[in-house]
């Protein structure tokens, strides 16, 4: 038997058994229509007084709170059969005759457990219920876009090509863009904010579609966009109609006036088939009082606009180092088979009883910013050398590429620059931060990591469509891991080392993902509207000084005043980052930005672990003689004996040391530069070189100020700025002095 005719027997059994179904079947034949025209769009209009269930439901949380799920087995009639349908990775669905009906053989595909009516990891069901059964539509009503039961996943089905949109959809379109082989159209009739999406794959239709949804803003409190969504299948094709939608319900269903209309618009309704419940109102219906009611729910020109622009905007590529060692353990979600492990083996990755150079696994969705993950990396350590470094497990979007790095395994994420701010900013500050101050460190992050990849490829990043699906090949950095010289004088016993970590150590591919560069943990921190409004609304702006992209630094707490280049990196300064008072217009003498106790901003600002460091701005560190010169044998290699002195030889304006002389009972060792002194002076780092020291019988006392080395944006400086009403353009003039912004993605 074929499977619409299981579908066709399935409805017989159940009207055989269920009177109330049975009648409002019997009734839907006897339903008066008629045609309407809506921007161009012959539409029909069906007066269905059974219907009135639906359009008057009452969809607050407290009113779906107090009523009982319709669509939980336990709460069905006795009278309702189902059949049954398996969904990818095991989600269960109860095909079920819906008893209120527009259409014949009007079908509900209910999820078999009680979960929200959401489309994520669902659209690819939708995809095989189509395929399955190609006699019919399967249409989905997203929460406040007419589903009655936002509260239980669900699909509903028709026979195809009933409503006037997808009648249509084949003319007024215009192409968009391609994903592998699925291609997005934009419809030009009817209304605003409706796309064709058309793929020969489930895979490639998945990947497009949750790229359209990515450009589409969400509403607060809710999980995705308000839309509509039919899908279908017809020689060898699937075709999925979109259409967005601002509002659940028009003006008119409120009024009480003479042009309420208690209508609900769903799927039906904007698919071109208008459910009217009230004859009164089937009949005083013109086309000029529809077409007002579908512009209030739909999307407005300009969003329309936005989301055009967000589907054709480009965005570079990035290669992010995101764990080593000689074994990675991984899961590709794709592909269902749980963790798996690529071990160093001879020169060679060993994986799944082969032995290979590279192993790569494609991108899942194109997109980080509403893409679900395409794997998962167990056991990364983040925050390597400091005090709160730990393990996790991390999930992220985009492309992986396992690569033998020498004597170790590196797994390397694959992802637009974009899509990895969107990890960066949730993960170096708080999520929920202020939009203004989220904007400004938007800015400055991108800057330095275009920076980056610019330096180390030797040219400016090429552009490439906003999927991360076909990126370049790795490009070699710079093999240097340190940079500075060591010269000891054997006569008197002293030694002397400067020391700087930048950020060219990485030969294989452009950052890693720690602090060393800038914080990534991929899907596991991209969390927050806010954050996605913030790289949204600053999508490739960077700061550029005398023609150039600024290599834009920040730091957690600058302790008052901002300190220059040379003090921490190579001897060279760059006229945008200059020594200022973190104070406004960074006059002398006023109280400084950074020098705050809120714990409203702290938590904007500090994120999770970042929030176990509760003195930053003035700080004090103990040591014992004997500890404090055992710390500095581990840290150094050297041993030095008794401490006798810790003598800042010297230091930035900030009051930063960038060459620190430690002489010893044995020995004389001087260090440099900042975050060296930082890393020798602590089981972790220091958290900073600005300090002074206290010698005094059996201690020694630090005496510091600040969080890290001061150059660029002050984090917490920046947060306060915010909060005082300064916009992310003021914060970034105001720690970037004679810079401005431009767009890394325009010629």
């Amino acid at each position: 038997m074929k499977n619409s005719e299981i579908i066709h027997k399935f409805t017989g059994d159940q009207l055989s058994c269920w009177p109330l179904a049975c009648e409002n079947f019997r009734a839907l034949k006897n339903v008066l229509t008629r045609e309407l025209e809506v921007g161009g769009l012959k539409v029909t209009l069906q007066h269905n007084p059974a219907r009135m269930i639906s359009s008057a439901a009452k969809l607050s949380k407290a009113d779906i709170a107090k009523r009982k799920c319709f669509l939980c087995r336990d709460n069905r009639p006795e009278e309702q059969i189902m059949l049954k349908f398996e969904g990818r990775k095991g989600k269960k669905y109860h095909v079920l005759l819906n008893p209120y009906p527009i259409f014949p053989d009007h079908l509900v595909i209910a999820e078999a457990r009680h979960t929200d009516q959401t489309i994520w990891n669902r659209y690819v069901d939708m995809l095989d219920l189509a395929r399955k059964y190609t006699d019919f539509t399967f249409f989905y009503n997203g929460p406040k876009s007419g589903a009655s039961a936002p509260d239980h996943h669900h699909f509903q089905a028709a026979p195809k090509n009933l409503m006037p949109l997808e009648r249509d959809a084949g003319n007024s379109r215009v192409f968009l863009m391609s994903q592998q082989d699925a291609h997005l159209y934009h419809y030009q009739k009817f209304t605003t904010g409706v796309f064709i999406l058309e793929a020969e794959t489930a895979k490639s239709a998945a990947k497009l579609f949750y790229r359209l949804l990515d450009c589409v803003e969400i509403p607060e409190g809710e999980n995705e966009p308000m839309f509509n969504l039919f899908t279908s299948y017809q020689n060898g094709i699937f075709r999925s109609i979109i259409v967005f939608r601002s509002r659940h319900r028009s003006h008119h269903y409120f009024s009480d006036g003479p042009d309420h209309l208690t209508m609900s618009p769903g799927c039906a309704d904007m698919g071109g088939m208008f459910i009217v419940p009230v004859p009164e109102e089937y009949e005083k219906l013109t086309p000029e009082l529809l077409s007002e009611m579908v512009a209030e729910v739909s999307l407005s020109k300009e969003e329309e606009a936005a989301i055009l622009n967000r589907l054709t905007r480009t965005q570079p590529a990035v290669q992010v180092g995101i764990m080593s060692g000689k074994e990675i353990e991984f899961e590709i979600l794709s592909d269902g088979a749980g963790p798996r492990k690529a071990v160093l083996r001879e020169g060679k990755i060993e994986y799944d009883g082969a032995l290979y150079d590279e192993l790569y696994f494609d991108a899942r969705t194109a997109s980080t910013m509403f893409a679900e993950p395409s794997f998962v990396l167990h056991g990364v350590t983040i925050g390597v050398n400091f005090h709160w470094e730990r393990k996790e497990d991390q999930k992220f979007a985009g492309a992986l590429k396992i690569i033998v790095d020498k004597d170790k395994l590196t797994a390397v994420n694959l992802v637009g620059v974009e899509d990895y701010l969107l990890s960066v900013i949730s993960s170096e500050m708080s999520a929920s931060a202020s939009e203004e101050f989220l904007k400004a460190h938007a800015v400055i992050s991108r800057s330095w990591l275009m920076a980056q990849i610019a330096s180390a490829r030797g040219r400016h990043a090429v552009e490439v469509p906003a999927e991360v699906t076909d990126l370049p090949s790795l490009m070699l950095n710079l093999d240097t891991r340190f940079h500075g010289a060591t010269s000891e004088t054997c006569a008197s016993g002293a030694v002397e080392y400067v020391k700087w970590y930048d950020h060219d150590d990485h030969r294989l591919f452009d950052v890693c993902a720690d602090d060393h560069c800038q914080r990534y943990q991929g899907l596991t921190r991209a969390t927050g509207k806010t954050v996605r409004r913030v790289i949204d609304r600053t999508w490739g702006q960077v700061l550029m000084h005398d023609g150039k992209l600024c290599d834009a630094r920040f730091s957690k707490c600058c302790g008052g005043r901002m300190e220059r280049f040379s003090t921490c990196w190579e001897d060279k300064d760059h006229a945008y980052l200059q020594p200022l008072p973190d104070t406004p217009g960074n006059e002398e003498g006023l109280p400084c930005f950074c020098d705050t106790q809120d714990k409203e901003i702290l938590s904007q600002v500090l994120n999770n672990y970042d929030q176990e460091t509760v003195d930053f701005y003035r700080w004090t560190v103990e040591y014992g003689r004997d500890e404090l010169a055992d710390l500095i044998e581990r840290r150094s290699g050297h041993k030095l004996g008794e401490i006798i002195s810790l003598e800042p030889i010297e230091r930035g304006e900030s009051g930063r040391i960038y060459k620190l002389r430690i002489t010893g009972s044995e020995k004389t060792l001087t260090v440099g530069k900042e975050l060296e002194i930082r890393r020798i002076l602590s089981e972790s780092h220091l958290k900073s070189s600005a300090f002074d020291v206290e010698m005094i019988p059996e201690k020694v006392i630090l005496h510091g100020s600040g969080w890290g080395h001061g150059v660029g944006l002050c984090q917490i400086g920046a947060a306060v700025m915010a909060s005082k009403g300064y916009d992310y353009r003021q914060i970034l003039e105001h720690y970037y002095p004679e810079t401005t912004l431009d767009n890394c993605n325009e010629e």
